[in-house]
């Protein structure tokens, strides 16, 4: 008899996981079930027991069937909360007991869950209410390490990256410095001392081309570089926009100007060609880089070029561990110094923002 019982539960679990699942219907006849999340933009999607969370191209939908009401935002702008039904090649919006609103496929504009809408609905009063200090994220980190004995030598590095990012603007600012000092006999040199630092805003003009200015700027002292302030600006186009990586190509032009310690003054006009990626290996492990090529219109022949690179792996929402990497080249430097400056730390970083929870 227990086993009957059990039996029976089983199979009503089943069968009622069946019979209320939400449905989509693609155009080939194809369904898959599960649970509607939301449709936004030029997709749906859709949580299946078996094969997990699921995007589909609204473009190959034909049908969708709901067993719980939904928000529904049409193009005109209205929203009509209600169960979704199909009837041939027709949709409807069940919004009470006998009340069923026609609407055609090309009027949705979303679909959400009433969860989903109702985070929808905060974080567009955000966006409307924003302030200065809203919708930023990014990194802290920091590194020390020392000798002592027949070799004493003392080594900090420090970078910072914030990024303010609402639907249609980036703005993104960033510091890295190293300083490493020695000491020989009791007198105390300073081997490398440098800090990069810059500023970008980026602008969407469509979903795949955007405007950016920019600014960058570097103090090196055993490079006897005071400061170089790199201005500019030009296009950028999302080449790669997906869930695991993200890719943005730069062109432009800017004007680098530059200030040596031993007198030397030099402004030249640049091309700016660039590129830059954010690839999540796993939810705990990513990996971004930028890469930036300066040929000089001023002085042909002459150039510039920028690297860095970061490999950061999560140990919990805020805290996690980094290797860091930058590259700075130039091929006309001044005298007694080198074209290549390389910079590696490695420690521990804290995220905060939003970036903290993806």
């Amino acid at each position: 008899m227990l086993k009957l019982i059990v039996s029976c539960l089983i199979l009503i679990t089943i069968f009622h996981t069946a019979i209320f699942a939400d449905k989509v219907v693609m155009n080939n006849g194809d369904r898959l079930s599960g649970k509607i999340v939301q449709k936004d933009g030029d997709s749906i999607i859709i949580q299946t027991e078996a094969a997990g969370t699921v995007k589909i191209k609204w473009s190959a939908v034909a049908q969708i069937i709901s067993e719980e009401p939904l928000s529904v935002t049409l193009d005109d702008g209205n929203i009509v909360s209600g169960k979704m039904d199909a009837e041939e090649d027709r949709l409807f919006l069940q919004t009470g007991e006998e009340e069923k609103i026609p609407v055609e496929k090309k009027q949705i504009k979303a679909v959400r869950t009433a969860q989903k809408q109702e985070e929808y609905e905060i974080e567009q009063k955000r966006l409307r209410d924003r302030k200065l200090t809203d919708f930023w994220s990014g990194a802290v980190d920091a590194g020390f390490s020392l000798t002592a004995g027949n070799s004493d030598t003392r080594t900090f590095s420090a970078g910072f990256r914030g990024v303010r990012e609402t639907p249609n603007n980036k703005f993104t600012a960033y510091v890295n410095a190293l300083q490493v000092q020695n000491w020989t006999s009791g007198t105390k040199r300073t081997t490398a001392q440098t800090v990069w630092a810059g500023v970008r805003h980026d602008v969407d003009i469509n979903k795949k081309w955007f405007g950016f200015g920019s600014g960058d700027f570097e103090y090196n002292k055993p490079q006897k570089l005071n400061v170089r302030a790199v201005l500019g600006g030009g296009a950028g186009y999302h080449a790669i926009r997906q869930d695991k990586i993200n890719l943005d190509l730069t062109v432009g032009a800017t004007n680098n100007y530059e200030n040596f310690s031993n007198g030397v003054r030099r402004n030249s006009a640049e091309l700016l060609l660039g590129e830059e990626a954010k690839i999540k290996i796993n939810p705990r492990v990513r990996f971004t880089n930028r890469f930036v090529f300066y040929p000089n219109i001023s002085r042909f022949g002459n150039f510039r070029a920028l690297f860095d690179a970061s490999l950061q792996t999560d140990i919990n929402s805020w805290l996690g561990w980094h290797l860091t990497v930058g590259n700075r080249y130039n091929s006309r430097p001044v005298l007694q110094t080198e074209r290549n400056d390389f910079l590696l730390s490695t420690g521990l970083r804290v995220s905060f923002g939003k970036s903290r929870k993806k």
